[in-house]
């Protein structure tokens, strides 16, 4: 064979091999979304897109997870039914079959958001059940710190201070009715192009009030003295918090109730020199309230450590902190004896989403 005959023959079969491999390509494709007219076949669990949020990278920072799309974060998923076909309640049980769906399974999101399991979760037939979805951040499965159902709810308990905790729900619903979440509420909505409006979506929300604190030194002489902030800590509230993640009932569901021990959270373990300049001390996490009181530690040529116990108070005359906000504030050290916090502002955290377009459970 010439050495021109060769190069053609090694063409065609190049171009062969590309339209094998796009055949191979579109023909998955189209086996993968055989279950919409195919009632023969198992339903996936697949969540809608959300259409208001652009998608943005989080980061997690002081605790705080920042951002609007759920990027790379160990979240926990609920999948359990909500009412029977003939809209009888129904008792979340291991023991009764297809009462859970999914059992507090923990997955890591994708940088887009994405929710991906390995194997893939399908509904079950028969469309007896309608579920419901509920997600928190962050997952917990160890021994002795898991969510599993007990008297008809899923709980988990959180230490506070620099952990943020979020929750989400996609509540079942009809369609046309049709009863969802469910193979027959999925396959209508798929057939009729608006299982991105009609799919379970996840929308995050902050359970707790953040506040951030910086600091700044007033006198212009303060980094002569030997001044650091060792401690920053909020007394007087809960030091831990139990989230409902979902609740049988319905009532309880997304609620964080916070311990009654009148404890103290935040960092004994700081190292900060205010300077002229102001900066970052650090962020503190707590259950929402009417007002805090911040207990700051300082020490003094590396001695003589003292603790300030001082009001936070607002500029704007509000009653309490809330949920999902924000609040800054900023520590000045006037002198070695002399300290005050001023709140600086306030803002709204972004609902943090799970857009999963076209992404699968």
């Amino acid at each position: 064979m010439t050495s021109e005959k060769m190069k053609k023959y090694i063409c065609i079969l190049a171009l062969a091999v590309a339209s094998l491999a796009g055949c191979n390509k579109d023909s998955a494709r189209e086996n993968e979304n055989a279950w919409i007219h195919d009632e023969s076949l198992r339903v996936p669990v697949l969540f809608g897109s959300a259409s208001n949020i652009e998608p943005t990278t989080k980061a997690i920072q002081d605790g705080l997870v920042t951002g609007s799309v759920m990027n790379s974060l160990d979240v926990g998923i609920v999948g359990v039914a909500e009412k029977q076909s003939d809209a009888t309640p129904v008792t979340w049980s291991t023991d009764l079959e297809g009462s859970i769906l999914i059992d507090n399974l923990g997955v890591t999101t994708t940088s887009t958001g994405a929710v991906v399991f390995s194997p893939k979760i399908y509904y079950p037939f028969g469309n007896k059940y309608a579920y419901s979805f509920y997600s928190y951040y962050p997952y917990k499965n160890t021994e002795g710190q898991t969510a599993s159902v007990a008297d008809g709810a899923y709980k988990i308990t959180y230490n506070l201070g620099n952990t943020d905790i979020l929750w989400a729900s996609a509540v079942a619903q009809d369609y046309n009715g049709t009863t969802g979440f469910n193979a027959a509420y999925c396959r209508a909505v798929k057939l009729d192009g608006v299982d991105s409006q009609y799919y379970p979506k996840l929308q995050y929300s902050h359970l707790l009030t953040a506040l951030v604190f910086r600091i700044v030194g007033k006198d212009n002489d303060i980094e002569n003295y030997d001044v650091k902030v060792t401690g920053m800590q909020i007394t007087n509230t809960s030091s831990t918090a139990t989230l409902c993640i979902a609740d049988s009932k319905g009532e309880q569901s997304g609620v964080l109730t916070g311990s009654e021990d009148d404890g103290s959270i935040g960092f004994t373990d700081l190292d900060v020199a205010p300077t002229a300049t102001e900066s970052d001390l650090c962020t503190i996490l707590a259950m929402p309230a009417r007002n805090y009181t911040a207990a700051i530690t300082l020490t003094v040529d590396g001695a003589n450590k003292s603790t300030v116990a001082l009001p936070l108070g607002s500029t704007d005359g509000r009653t309490k902190y809330d949920a999902g906000y924000i609040y800054y504030f900023t520590v000045t050290i006037n002198s070695p004896q002399e300290i005050t916090i001023v709140e600086t502002g306030l803002k709204e955290w972004i609902p943090g989403t799970n857009p999963i377009p076209g992404g699968e459970i």
